[in-house]
């Protein structure tokens, strides 16, 4: 398996575990606010269904860019380089698609818990990202290989 199909499958993993998240927020209505599927259904005309499908193509997609730009990225690990992608996306979101809601830039005509709370969302995405993606390119590697030597 190539690097870029790891990456699209550690960002469809960030993706299901985001996507747990938002399912637990949406049934205990904490942030109402923060149904960003239903936002991505809306402004696409695909509904619900839409919206989550949207969500797990974005995720993939955002997989494979984070496994190609994985070389150039900062960052001492591939957690902390998938928390620096995710929170490049972040910052996209806020600035294009919140305000296409109608909630304003970075949702702040919302309150100041929707950028903290989709922010504390991105970076787990980033960091369940860049684990799986290192275990991922870890089970690549022979078993012989993964064993500390002997002194």
């Amino acid at each position: 398996m190539s690097y870029i199909y790891k990456g699209i499958a550690a960002g469809v993993a960030g993706a299901a575990v985001l996507a747990a998240l938002l399912r637990i927020n949406t049934e205990t209505g904490f942030m109402p606010e923060l149904d960003f599927v239903a936002l991505v259904g809306h402004l696409t005309s695909t509904g619900q269904i839409g919206g989550w499908i949207i969500h797990f193509i974005f995720g993939a997609t955002l997989g494979g860019l984070f496994a190609w730009l994985d070389p150039d990225l900062p960052g001492d690990s591939l957690r902390q380089r998938g928390i620096v992608v995710a929170s490049a996306v972040w910052f996209l979101m806020m600035f294009l698609l919140v305000p296409l809601g109608g909630m304003g830039v970075f949702g702040l005509n919302v309150g100041v818990m929707l950028p903290l709370a989709t922010l504390a969302l991105h970076l787990i995405f980033g960091a369940v990202m860049g684990g799986a993606y290192g275990w991922l390119i870890l089970q690549g590697v022979p078993w012989r290989y993964r064993q500390p030597r002997g002194t």
